[in-house]
């Protein structure tokens, strides 16, 4: 592409006449929206949906876990950066590829990450169903499941403002939760005459012996699954103000905010409770803590928050995935006439947004420990393709040269690639087998495509 195409596209005034495509979606979201928009999609709250199994399984040191897991989305957080400012689209992972490799390689890149933004809804539906009878008893799991998914499939059909009203509430409930809980941490803290700067809140140095860097790493491939929000507002391309400025900034602010919440929080709860991961249920562990920082009323509260939280992140994810298979089926790579459409009332695609409340259905079967790792094989892999694209599309089409380009368009994106694969070879082997299935069945559906001629022309 041109220089002078990637400034129109940048505009956001021309750019899906820049790339063949006409503009169905509404354009109405600025940064703060899109910033939200990320940050429901990821949860701040979701540090307590895995807080019992990997402060378990890391004896203690889940805030080294996040940093490693930030460390790894903020490389694939500047590539997306870098491939949002060519290809201001909806589509993500799979137009990135598609445009810069090869549209073989972009329809699988897609494929693959779309495993984790179809499994993301069912995730959500699960830990809230864990949550709703611990205040709402007597509501089969089933029937709890069933009605959030029907209000975020509704949410998301009405409309992306009225989505985004939805996300900005949530939003700022979860943001005032996990901040009280850290006050929470604090005090009990001092009432312990704790030192608050102890490397032990990072690193347990009694337990390394028996947990080691690949122990870690393990639980940093797990919470990565706490990160996707950021790469989510790819999505919204088609949707955000000037996409190439706004939703550059919004990949770096959610990444950088999010991690440094979930390093610091997690480091404080450490630190307020010691031998709080021999003690933690895998399942309750956050109900545990609350209970232990601030009492029954917060624990309870907790329950609450969560389902909140749950929702929000439903509603983003949902909307995620319903604008990448539109990207596909805008493209033929997908039946048109079903992944293509788009309501002529609310502008949304809403056949994808159906079909993905129906496929969440499956959440009533899919355990949370299976569904999460399953999600992470998509991500990873997706997250992966990403950073290639920066090398493929910067230096090997466009030819920028230079110290600065080597350090951009090689050195950056190459570090993502290697944290991103060490991270992905450390998933369980359950995840892996699930995984190579759904790639597999991906390039079935490829030679399909080929062989009817619906291949992706660029």
């Amino acid at each position: 592409m041109s220089d002078e195409k990637n400034i129109k596209a940048s505009a956001g005034g021309d750019t899906l006449e820049s790339f063949g495509y006409e503009q169905e979606l509404n354009r109405v979201l600025g940064l703060p929206a899109v910033c939200l928009f990320g940050f429901a999609y990821l949860a701040p709250c979701t540090i307590f949906s895995y807080f019992g199994l990997i402060n378990g399984s890391t004896h203690g040191m889940m805030s080294f876990a996040y940093f490693i897991a930030t460390v790894a989305m903020l490389f694939t957080a500047l590539s997306y950066r870098q491939m949002v400012k060519a290809y201001p689209i909806a589509g993500s992972v799979y137009n990135y590829t598609s445009r810069s490799i090869n549209p073989s390689v972009g329809f699988l890149s897609g494929w693959v990450i779309l495993l984790d933004y179809i499994l993301l809804p069912m995730i959500n539906y699960i830990i809230a169903a864990g949550f709703i009878p611990l205040i709402l008893p007597g509501i089969p799991v089933w029937l709890d499941m069933i009605i959030l998914i029907v209000i975020v499939t509704v949410v998301n059909l009405v409309g992306v403002k009225v989505m985004s009203t939805f996300d900005n509430i949530f939003i700022v409930i979860q943001f005032a939760f996990v901040l009280t809980a850290i006050v929470f941490a604090v005090k009990v803290i001092g009432q312990h005459d704790y030192s608050i700067l102890d490397i032990n809140g990072f690193i347990n140095i009694s337990e390394w012996s028996n947990v080691g860097l690949n122990g870690v790493v393990s639980g940093a491939a797990v919470l990565c699954l706490c990160f996707l929000g950021f790469d989510s507002v790819t999505t919204l391309a088609e949707e955000a103000k000037d996409p190439a400025k706004t939703v550059g900034r919004a990949l770096l602010i959610i990444t950088l905010c999010a991690g440094g919440l979930f390093v610091i929080s997690t480091y404080l709860f450490q630190i307020a409770w010691p031998e709080g991961w021999r003690e933690l249920d895998p399942d309750n562990g956050s109900y545990q803590l609350i209970g232990y920082l601030a009492g029954e009323f917060m624990a309870t509260l907790l329950c609450w928050i969560m389902i909140i939280a749950c929702l929000a992140s439903a509603i983003s994810s949902q909307a995620s995935c319903a604008r990448i298979l539109y990207s596909m089926g805008r493209d033929h790579q997908l039946p048109n006439k079903v992944f293509g459409h788009v309501s002529k009332k609310y502008k949304v695609p809403d056949y994808n947004i159906i079909f993905i409340g129906i496929v969440s259905l499956l959440s009533i079967w899919i355990s949370l420990d299976v569904g999460s790792t399953m999600i992470n094989f998509g991500a990873l892999l997706g997250f992966t393709m990403v950073n290639v694209s920066v090398f493929a599309h910067y230096w090997v089409r466009e030819k920028n040269r230079g110290p600065a380009a080597v350090i951009k368009f090689i050195i950056l994106p190459l570090c993502g690639v290697c944290v991103c694969m060490y991270l992905w070879a450390n998933l369980g082997f359950w995840a892996l087998v699930i995984g190579f299935i759904w790639l597999a069945i991906g390039v079935v559906v490829l030679v399909i495509n080929k062989k009817k001629g619906n291949s992706l022309q660029l």
